[in-house]
């Protein structure tokens, strides 16, 4: 009798099996998706190619991806933070006023991160401490803060800053925008919080089922509360991007359409406003993605309105593919 082994053909299936599943993956199905868009856009929109277009939608994806980003820690809990644009404009219009007195660039910075933050603060003890509705708190808030920032600069733009504040984050870092590898080195401390500790498991936790996450211990009202103090620093973090490559801080730095494509890369992204998914990746991914429809219309002359029309169905489109594919899996589970 042979002593020869028979091959073991489980190991085949099982790797054929993965190899299937990452296929499945909606990060990875997104970003081939995406990867061929951007290759046909670049062989039929004239420009496109170009360093200097490539470079523009990098900047403009780092002020969208870093609010993006802390707007998916909120949906991940079924919440929302309508605050953001406004949180950012009014800021930087607080830490730039600073800056121009003092002309420190290290008290500019540190007023917006500080300012951002407690605007978070608040609408996150609102949520949790009060059981406040998150639309409705963030949605005052946003309008409180967009009022005081055309009461304070009498709805002008504030100069007079340091030249070392646009030098230093609307530069550029090796021949990459500054702006793109700090939102490289946010995205990636973000994911790790949200994929490798214990805080992140307890998010999912909430936004799966928060009563379920309460009786097994989670502290659902501290999450809700990090979660928004998270989403303020992401727009205090953008709120100085986006002023030093102005080199000013107004209030037009922040406008309620800016929402739509924070919203729109979240939900590209994967994450479901039902609550319980998104990931960081997929996020930056939509940021991608958002950058460069804005930029393709642009290079086409696309009429300004007609942007909202786009970008609206796209918010309806695959919020309805959440849906179903949130039905499919309670189908699935049954």
């Amino acid at each position: 009798m042979s002593d020869r082994k028979i091959p073991d053909a489980s190991a085949a299936v099982k790797k054929q099996y993965l190899s299937l599943s990452k296929l499945r993956d909606p990060n990875v199905v997104l970003f081939i998706v995406g990867v061929v868009i951007i290759l046909s856009i670049s062989l039929f929109v004239p420009k496109f190619m170009t360093w200097r277009n490539i470079s523009n939608v990098i900047v403009q994806t780092s002020s969208i991806g870093l609010m993006a980003i802390g707007l998916t820690f909120v949906i991940i809990t079924a919440g929302i933070d309508l605050s953001l644009p406004m949180n950012m404009a009014f800021s930087a219009i607080i830490g730039c006023t600073v800056m121009a007195k003092t002309q420190s660039v290290a008290a500019g910075v540190c007023t917006i991160l500080l300012v951002a933050m407690a605007i978070g603060a608040f609408n996150g003890l609102s949520v949790a401490k009060f059981k406040m509705v998150p639309m409705i708190v963030t949605l005052a808030v946003a309008t409180v803060a967009s009022g005081a920032s055309n009461w304070i600069t009498g709805a002008k733009s504030i100069g007079g800053l340091p030249a070392s504040f646009k030098q230093i984050f609307a530069g550029d870092m090796f021949g990459v925008p500054t702006q793109a590898v700090i939102l490289i080195v946010v995205a990636v401390v973000m994911h790790l919080l949200l994929s490798k500790t214990t805080f992140g498991q307890h998010l999912y936790q909430t936004g799966i089922n928060e009563k379920t996450a309460k009786v097994c211990g989670v502290n659902t009202e501290r999450i809700k509360f990090l979660i928004y103090l998270i989403s303020g620093l992401m727009a205090g973090i953008a709120g100085v991007l986006g002023s030093a490559k102005l080199a000013s801080a107004g209030p037009s730095l922040g406008t309620q359409d800016q929402f739509m494509n924070i919203v729109c890369a979240t939900v590209i992204g994967g994450a479901s406003v039902m609550g319980g998914k998104g990931t960081i990746l997929g996020t930056i991914i939509g940021s991608i993605f958002m950058s460069t429809i804005s930029n393709v219309m642009n290079l086409y002359g696309v009429e300004y309105f007609i942007t909202f029309v786009i970008k609206g169905s796209v918010v309806i489109l695959f919020t309805y593919f959440d849906l179903v594919r949130n039905k499919i899996g309670e189908v699935r589970v049954r």
